[in-house]
């Protein structure tokens, strides 16, 4: 797009990716419930979480659209999506996703576990180039 590329499946996986981002930012800054992350967050954490979310989400975004901006910048703000959602993971599935969780809800809880996972390897396709490349270096 910025090159003048044409739309691809690539493309299309980081825009998606980076929609859910700033759509869960959002949800956190405007307090608009249903995530069961920030039901367990308190108001101020809710807000800096869905921040963090947002302009993750952003950073995947922006740079498809937009040139001019440095590779660097493009490869670091993908990796911090890619960090972020593992973090999230890691906070909704497992520290506050398993409290209270009874013989009836194991299946809902890997379910929304399978969900993330999905999702972080949809992350990790969108990242994987800026990967390969630190790794190169």
């Amino acid at each position: 797009m910025a090159n003048g590329k044409a739309i691809s499946g690539d493309l299309i996986l980081k825009i998606l990716v980076g929609l859910l981002f700033v759509i869960i930012g959002i949800e956190g800054i405007a307090d608009f419930g249903g995530n069961d992350l920030y039901d367990e967050l308190d108001d101020a954490l809710s807000i800096i979480v869905g921040i963090v979310l947002l302009v993750a989400g952003l950073l995947l975004i922006v740079p498809s659209f937009i040139g001019g901006i440095k590779a660097s910048f493009v490869k670091a703000s993908t990796l911090i999506v890619l960090v972020a959602w593992i973090i999230y993971i890691i906070l909704a599935d497992f520290i506050y996703g398993l409290s209270g969780v009874n013989d009836e809800e194991w299946f809902l809880w890997l379910e929304n576990l399978i969900y993330h996972l999905l999702i972080l390897y949809c992350i990790y396709r969108v990242a994987a180039p800026a990967v390969k490349k630190l790794g190169n270096k």
